[in-house]
């Protein structure tokens, strides 16, 4: 029952902020304090923060949506460790960016949430 609270948050990043573009919708994927810890740019700290790097990130690549694949999910109490792996797509035709990630997740508001998002290019 709790992993599809975690597949649920997930579907909002890949559906609805990567697959629409509504980047607001990030505003229930992450916490109000989250940390995104992305390659090459310096860690941001706070959801507003997030939401204009994965605007101008997205827009950027040209993302038309996203597939996140959860490998492991250990949960403990209000906090939780997930493992993945993703695809970016971007234009028909071209191969998906694939990306293998980490995320910490902590409840908020009574919704599961990113706390800390770690991720980078597979090559």
């Amino acid at each position: 029952m709790a992993h599809e609270a975690f597949r649920a948050t997930n579907r909002i990043f890949e559906e609805d902020a990567m697959g629409k573009g509504d980047f607001a919708a990030l505003a229930r994927v992450y916490t109000e304090g989250a940390r995104l810890l992305s390659p090459g740019v310096p860690a941001i700290t706070g959801v507003a923060g997030i939401i204009d790097y994965w605007k101008g990130a997205a827009g950027a690549l040209g993302v038309t949506g996203a597939r996140l694949h959860s490998l492991e999910l250990t949960v403990t109490g209000d906090r939780a460790t997930e493992l993945g792996r993703g695809e970016i797509f971007t234009k028909p035709g071209a191969p998906p960016v694939t990306v293998k990630y980490v995320v910490l997740w902590k409840q908020e508001g009574g919704a599961w949430k990113w706390d800390v998002d770690c991720w980078n290019l597979d090559a």
